[in-house]
């Protein structure tokens, strides 16, 4: 099915079917109501404390989901959902965008919302929080936690015209939870719901069921009778790590049938704003040996001073809103309890003691601390109109009077203390997935292991969220070794988004989505080992590569045939055109171009847009680039413009059209070598063994080729180094 925007007035928007399968058509929403009553509701409670852009941003992404939510009204796959995976970022908002679906399915015809909101009581409390919060303007929305003792008449208060939202710890309980849910799935299985699995990849998908086991897991087997108990129900995975949904088989009764993005709002600030290069500012590289075993590193004493500066910039700076830290120390509880009391000894001794004192060497040692703050962050923000440093050193008394430290985890599960300003939070596990912690600042993270998964090490980045007004502030410390793992987790993130992008817009089931993935880094795997093993289909080291991949929007082609021109219009009279064949035609007439590895970069390597299953990324080339600024490898590249003005035609693989069958083209008359790979020109110079960038014009659809619908393909040459860029997927069974 595909849906096309035709008319639309202020009530509702009415879509023309492009695909004219009426059944499958029957079976979503054909005509939606995008300012009913209860999303104008909620947009009156965003209104609140959002701007116009941000509340645009949050209905926009709620506005594509309910295209594709299962029509209420409708009798076509009765008692089978559709299951939709709605993919975000990190701390980017994902629970206003559900918030918003739910409001929109409303709405369209729905009467109760189950939202199984994780794994974690905290979790849990959170998202129940935000829901009373999110809907306290609006009556007939009744919200009820969902346990053991609940005994509400659902169906009388649907009748009376409310709308119900149930929150579920998601735990297969039997009398409780889901256990609780799976009773009232059965007997209100005629009225139309809507199911929300916030954390979605987490414990939903299961190991695959065995001759030993006839079960996947219990939740995952609990969530699936649920959502078939019911006549209508639309199914919403909302996670920022899918990678466990989309490498369970797709035969699986939990694989989405469908995906939507959730676009960050325009603040966002995620995975590249930190790991962009191995030189960002705003990651401090702690020694691997930093731990708290016998005393506390200094490494955290300078991230403790930071934050305690950077509380006190704000206050002098007219800023008096809360501030945390968060340190992770260790997934055991009685490592996280004593290094909870190692730090507050430390405050009370050290910190508080000079602030109590002026005269003392403590008091002097603070402020020479303090002062390393203050220089290192001037030196870093250039331009930014200086605060003297005493007024400074006056707000530390408030600061530390306002800061409290606390250890979470299940030692210490008493309610959270609220009234302090500046918080230390000291944890694991708890301190994890989901949770938000309000405007962390400093980070303070050594833990890790040998190998460690995708989605479990992204799921800790709390630091990410919307920082823009405070980012120059923002710090996080950790190993170099987990610093290389975040660059690579933000390379997948980036490679599977643009993938994804590419894919919707053939309106395909996600089933035919191709689980191939971009990991470059050998200690890492996609997903735990129950839903799925990473393997690894291609590994590509130092050598020749060539790009293969046309997996690109027409948007993103056009980007890329734009850089390429705007390219030669900017360097192509600095150029030489090279002949290296003796035809008459000049088949082989190639521009070539010596440049800078990092002017060529910054210039067109970091604005191509790399296809789905191409063996380069942002993230290949910013390795090499790296290894430039530091020193280990020259820079210098040579660029061919290869058959200069002219293009190339060549086919599709096969029925994908995802990508060509080569892009070398065999041996040529009068060439001294076979194709483009060992490129000799006819004066006999060899550039097989310097570094140079191929960058072909590649015509797909005509075999006359016609310039304006090439596209620019690359091929690289790298002798000098021995990255590896690989390509991974599951080992279950993929349609």
């Amino acid at each position: 099915m595909r849906l096309w925007l035709n008319k639309m007035d202020s009530n509702k928007i009415i879509l023309t079917k492009v695909v004219g399968d009426k059944k499958v058509a029957d079976n979503y929403i054909n005509l939606a109501k995008l300012n009913g009553f209860y999303i104008k509701r909620f947009k009156e409670f965003l209104a609140k404390s959002e701007d116009s852009q941000t509340i645009s941003n949050i209905l926009s992404n709620s506005y594509q989901a309910i295209y594709n939510f299962k029509n209420p009204t409708g009798n076509i796959n009765q008692y089978s959902p559709i299951k939709i995976l709605c993919l975000g970022k990190v701390q980017s908002g994902k629970t206003s965008f559900f918030l918003a679906s739910t409001a929109l399915a409303f709405d369209n015809g729905y009467d109760i919302a189950y939202i199984l909101a994780g794994t974690k009581l905290k979790l849990k409390d959170q998202n129940f929080n935000r829901l009373v919060e999110g809907f306290k303007n609006n009556e007939k929305v009744k919200i009820f936690n969902l346990n053991s003792s609940f005994k509400e008449d659902i169906k009388d208060l649907i009748k009376q015209g409310c709308k119900i939202i149930l929150v579920v710890l998601k735990n297969p309980a039997e009398n409780t939870n889901l256990g609780k849910m799976m009773q009232l799935a059965k007997l209100y299985s005629g009225i139309p719901s809507i199911v929300i699995d916030d954390e979605g990849d987490e414990f939903t998908p299961g190991a695959p069921k065995s001759k030993k086991r006839g079960i996947s897991n219990k939740t995952h087997d609990n969530i699936v009778d649920i959502i078939t108990s019911f006549k209508i129900c639309t199914f919403l995975s909302v996670t920022a790590t899918p990678q466990a949904n989309l490498l369970i088989s797709t035969y699986d009764h939990i694989s989405p049938d469908r995906a939507l993005l959730v676009k960050p709002g325009k603040n966002y600030t995620g995975g590249r704003s930190f790991f962009d290069t191995i030189d960002n500012p705003h990651i401090k590289v702690i020694d691997d040996n930093d731990d708290f075993e016998n005393s506390i590193p200094d490494s955290f004493k300078e991230a403790l001073y930071l934050f305690i500066f950077s509380c006190a910039l704000k206050r002098a700076q007219g800023d008096y809103k809360p501030f945390s830290m968060l340190v992770h120390p260790s997934s055991f509880n009685k490592i996280q309890d004593i290094v909870g009391l190692r730090i507050k000894k430390y405050i009370n001794t050290t910190i508080t003691s000079g602030l109590e004192d002026k005269n003392s060497i403590y008091f002097d040692d603070l402020k020479t601390e303090i002062s390393k703050c203050y220089k290192e962050y001037y030196e870093l923000n250039n331009g930014i109109i200086k605060i003297e440093f005493k007024k400074i050193v006056d707000e530390l008394s408030n600061v530390v009077k306002n800061l409290n430290l606390q250890v979470i985890n299940h030692n210490n599960i008493e309610k959270e203390k609220t009234n302090f300003l500046y918080n230390i939070k000291v944890g694991g596990n708890m301190l994890g997935r989901g949770l938000t912690l309000d405007r962390l600042i400093v980070s303070y993270i050594y833990r890790d292991s040998k190998e460690a998964q995708v989605d479990t090490m992204y799921q800790r980045c709390r630091w990410f969220g919307y920082k823009n007004n405070y980012f120059d502030i923002c710090r996080v410390f950790m190993t170099k070794e987990l610093q290389r793992k975040f660059m690579a987790i933000v390379s997948n993130e980036d490679h599977m988004w643009n993938a994804l992008q590419a894919f919707l817009e053939s309106n395909l089931n996600l089933k035919q989505f191709k689980r191939t993935f971009l990991l470059e880094h050998d200690n890492l795997v996609l997903t735990r080992k129950s839903v799925s093993n990473t393997v690894s289909l291609k590994v590509i080291s130092y050598g020749n590569k060539e790009d293969l991949s046309v997996e690109l929007t027409n948007q993103q082609k056009e980007h890329n045939r734009n850089l390429y021109l705007n390219f030669c219009k900017k360097y192509g009279s600095k150029g030489k055109l090279i002949d290296f064949d003796t035809s008459q035609e000049h088949n082989q007439r190639h521009l070539l171009l010596k440049l800078s590895f990092n002017e060529f970069y910054n210039e067109f390597l970091s604005k191509l847009v790399f296809g789905f299953t191409s063996p380069f990324s942002l993230e290949s080339f910013a390795i090499i680039n790296n290894r430039i600024k530091q020193g280990l490898q020259s820079d210098e590249i040579l660029i061919m413009l290869m058959r200069y003005q002219k293009g190339q035609y060549r086919s599709y693989t096969d029925s994908t059209n995802t990508s060509i069958k080569r892009l070398f083209q065999g041996q040529n008359h009068g060439t001294k070598f076979s194709g483009d790979r060992y490129p000799v020109d006819i004066n006999g110079n060899d550039y097989t063994n310097i570094p140079f960038i191929q960058i072909h014009m590649v015509d797909i659809f005509n075999k006359m080729p016609i310039f304006e619908s090439c596209i620019p393909l690359i091929t690289f040459n790298n002798p000098l180094t021995s990255q590896t860029i690989k390509l991974v997927t599951g080992d279950n069974v993929y349609e």
